[in-house]
Formats: C-alpha cells, sequence, structure tokens
C-alpha cells in the first residue's frame, strides 16, 4: 500500500477527499500543499511532485512530515515575516 495512502486513512481522508480540499482551500499556499499530497497519494514520488510543482523535494518531504505529525491542520499556511497585511496594518492605526 502507499505510504500516503496509509497517511490519509489514518487523518479519516481518501484520495477524494483530498482533491475536494486542494479545490476549498482558502489560500493559494494551501492548495499547492493539498495538491502535493494528492500527486503523491496518486502514486508520483516526491521528486516528481516537485518538479511539477517548480519546489525543492526537501519542501515537498516537509509538507508531507507536517501532515503526518498534524493532520490537515500541518498543512495550513501561516504567515511568516513581511507586513501585515493592508486591513491588519489598518486596524493598528485606529
Amino acid at each position: 500500500m502507499n505510504d500516503m495512502l496509509a497517511m490519509l486513512e489514518r487523518w479519516k481522508l481518501d484520495v477524494k477527499a483530498v482533491r475536494e480540499r486542494v479545490y476549498r482551500a482558502p489560500t493559494p499556499r494551501e492548495r499547492e500543499h493539498w495538491h502535493a499530497l494528492w500527486l503523491l497519494a496518486r502514486g508520483w514520488s516526491a521528486t516528481q511532485v516537485a518538479e511539477a510543482l517548480d519546489r525543492d523535494a526537501h519542501t515537498i518531504g516537509d509538507w508531507v512530515e507536517d501532515f503526518r505529525q498534524k493532520g490537515p491542520v500541518g498543512l495550513a499556511f501561516e504567515q511568516a515575516g513581511g507586513s501585515p497585511p493592508s486591513s491588519a496594518r489598518r486596524n493598528k492605526l485606529s
């Protein structure tokens, strides 16, 4: 059995559910994470996924490890660094 399928089962997901999350993810980055998992679940290697998504294979491995440890929550995008969104700056100035 594909390791990714076993991981999905652990978190009570299947390939169809992952595909749905690709389309329903709230941010482009999260869509990319779910897309990577979907490709892996379909038998693609991390190297193939990395090439298709223009990412480093280690990055794909990090996403998989986050999912392995935390489940779907591990794929949520967290803003790191940079300026806060303009709406947050406006609220601070008020």
